[in-house]
């Protein structure tokens, strides 16, 4: 990356700007977290007061890296009063400073947790209500957010939040049953909110936004305390955030750093517009691009730069490598995702052995951690050390431990939390009537008695078969034929509770706990082992510690990461899994222009993470299957699923294509049940 000496005549003009507003379109890899630095330094070597400034970022921890940047590059104690924050932080900072101005001095600001809890309260309060959806309390929550964020109606937020934006009469007729049923469940939840004087974060935002817009006081007193507001990641912005920024275009001078190519948090409510329509929407203001790119070799760039420019949307940028050429990107063309998942493997090894690269100079990205689950599989056979950034552990998801409780009570009758969840599993058993059983099994630990305690708990059919699976369970000892069992007996269970997102989520997940389980010899290791170190946390992300290459700190690892988590992130060698038709753009995305340009968009952010190397996967078989689907296109035309695909037209000077043959008979022979579909995904992201 850009060393901390120089800046480039683009971030120089960036950093000296004297006009009123500007944002800095800043591409990727091209220094923008230098220049919103330099920026500030440079306002306060010019005699501007640092408790003037402010410094808005998406994180704690990026708002206080830039103010410490920036005091290190000026004299002792002149930029101690320069203050960075995130929105909500800095929406509280101001509401506590100015009570009287935003009328909320005796309000107390509430966490997700208090969220929760008190949704819960007003679910239970309003029981005939609640009792007739199958929403939980927090997708409730996150229904309310998200329409309050993007400003759309509860509608499109329950369709967009609930129903993956689908829009058949299926769709429409369950929307119309249930939304007056969440409408009165969240007008009570605001009530309750407004009793209890609680602010949650969205109402932070809400607050000083709708004060700023409706008070010329209130901006005329902001006017006074502000003169320069710098916002970083300008393109992660949602319409409320713009909503409490667009007041201060009259109250001072923004200076706002981006990249509308980068926006991919369209599920979170960011509006890329932000970024793209920004001097349409700011009077007196200019826009400065940044293109020099310090991280990536000139024909990483190259293909880059190639899928932006195939985009009906005009981007306008083209991004320079400072570090001159290097290798051309690598299109591997794969049969499936087990093979993929080997000779990813396979490509690691070589470079560890033959190029006496690290694991951590690799990163390898995907759209979902579930995509991930074959390759993570592999690697643990194959003893890669990794670790994953981004989407649900996958042994932490609700329906793997639903399974694995059978399983820990075979290996533990002692593990009164697997007997819990097994138990409230159960159709028709509680927690209440679970908590009696669970006395009986403690009062009565001998194991073979516990097949009679199954039959005492659930009189009839439902006991006996449950008493007789555990007993099947308990005499085999094939780890993963343990986990076939379990599946089969609970699979109609485990559908019905995850119904709504059963086949297009968690159902594909099964065949991986098989394969997982396959790499243990005892219930006890997989118990012990497979469970606990899938799911060990190391500053926040999943660690894997069972290789036997790793290294004592746990340092030297393989980075996987979904691409919404790899902002930020970049490695010696990129690798993006499955670059393929109705992945790219994804398969329901395809209705939908603006969705279909954001996948584009998050292709470009993955092909930029790579510093010398990059290498796109591809599933040839998808590829004969794009030809017959019409789309929709701005001027009305109609297109096929071929001509979306974004590699469809990738010329052939940008890539070197490689076919890998079929080579992996070892990991192929663990057959899955003809009933699994491997198809189906889980977007863990």
């Amino acid at each position: 990356m850009q060393s901390d000496h120089k800046l480039n005549d683009g971030q120089q003009k960036a950093v000296e700007f004297n006009g009123k507003h500007l944002l800095v379109l800043a591409g990727a890899g091209t220094g923008k977290t230098r220049t919103i630095i330099a920026r500030a330094a440079y306002l306060i070597e010019r005699g501007v007061d640092p408790s003037k400034i402010q410094i808005l970022t998406f994180t704690k921890k990026a708002a206080n890296e830039i103010v410490e940047r920036v005091k290190s590059t000026l004299p002792q104690s002149n930029g101690n009063n320069l203050s960075g924050a995130t929105f909500h932080s800095w929406c509280n900072q101001l509401i506590v400073r100015f009570p009287n101005l935003f009328g909320a001095a005796s309000y107390t600001v509430i966490d997700p947790d208090d969220q929760l809890s008190i949704m819960k309260m007003v679910c239970g309060n309003h029981n005939l209500e609640f009792g007739k959806l199958r929403i939980k309390p927090q997708e409730l929550i996150d229904v309310y957010s998200f329409a309050r964020n993007t400003k759309k109606s509860l509608t499109e937020s329950l369709r967009q939040k609930l129903f993956k934006n689908r829009k058949d009469g299926d769709t429409d007729y369950e929307l119309k049953t249930i939304k007056p049923h969440v409408e009165k469940l969240l007008r009570a939840y605001q009530a309750k909110k407004a009793e209890q004087r609680y602010l949650d974060y969205d109402d932070l935002l809400l607050v000083v936004a709708t004060q700023l817009k409706d008070n010329q006081e209130a901006r005329s007193i902001l006017a006074q305390h502000i003169e320069y507001l710098l916002v970083d990641e300008m393109q992660d912005t949602n319409p409320l955030q713009w909503t409490l920024l667009d007041p201060f275009v009259s109250i001072c001078k923004l200076f706002c750093v981006g990249d509308d190519a980068q926006s991919i948090y369209s599920f979170r409510g960011a509006d890329f517009k932000n970024v793209h329509l920004f001097k349409d929407r700011v009077p007196e203001s200019e826009v400065y691009k940044l293109e020099k790119n310090y991280r990536s070799t000139q024909e990483i760039l190259d293909i880059s730069n190639w899928l932006l420019e195939k985009s009906p949307i005009e981007y306008n940028k083209k991004l320079e490598a400072i570090r001159g050429t290097g290798e051309l990107p690598q299109l591997v063309n794969v049969s499936d995702e087990w093979q993929e998942a080997n000779w990813v493997a396979d490509e690691i090894l070589k470079n560890y052995t033959d190029e006496d690269r690290m694991f951590s100079d690799h990163l390898i990205l995907s759209r979902s951690q579930y995509y991930a689950k074959s390759l993570q599989a592999v690697f643990i056979r194959r003893k890669i050390p990794y670790v994953t950034y981004g989407g649900r552990k996958f042994m932490q998801a609700a329906h793997i431990k639903d399974l694995v409780s059978l399983l820990r009570i075979v290996n533990n009758p002692y593990d009164e939390i697997a007997w819990i969840r097994f138990l409230t599993f159960q159709e028709g058993i509680g927690e209440v009537r679970a908590s009696r059983i669970l006395q009986q099994v403690i009062e009565k630990i001998d194991v073979e008695e516990i097949p009679s305690i199954f039959q005492n708990a659930m009189p009839g059919e439902d006991g006996k078969k449950i008493a007789e699976l555990y007993e099947s369970i308990k005499e085999k000892d094939d780890v993963g034929k343990m986990v076939d069992m379990a599946y089969e007996a609970m699979a109609l269970g485990l559908a019905f509770r995850y119904r709504r997102d059963w086949e297009e989520k968690r159902k594909g997940d099964f065949p991986v706990l098989r394969l997982l389980a396959d790499s243990y010899p005892t219930l006890g290791e997989f118990i012990g082992e497979g469970l606990l170190d899938n799911s060990e946390q190391m500053n926040g992300v999943n660690v894997l510690s069972e290789s036997k290459l790793n290294t004592a700190e746990n340092k030297d690892h393989v980075i996987i990461s979904t691409i919404h988590s790899a902002k930020g992130l970049e490695a010696d060698v990129c690798i993006v899994l499955n670059v393929s038709p109705k992945a790219f753009p994804s398969a329901w995305s395809l209705d939908n222009l603006e969705e279909i340009e954001e996948d584009r968009r998050v292709l470009y952010v993955a092909m930029t993470r790579a510093k010398n190397r990059l290498i796109l996967t591809r599933n040839t078989s998808s590829i004969t299957a794009v030809h017959n689907r019409a789309l929709p296109t701005p001027g009305g035309q109609k297109t096929s699923d071929a001509e979306t695909y974004f590699l469809n037209e990738l010329p052939d000077a940008l890539v070197e294509q490689k076919t890998i043959a079929h080579q992996f008979g070892k990991v192929r022979d663990a057959e899955t049940p003809n009933t699994i579909d491997l198809s189906s995904g889980m977007d863990f992201s």
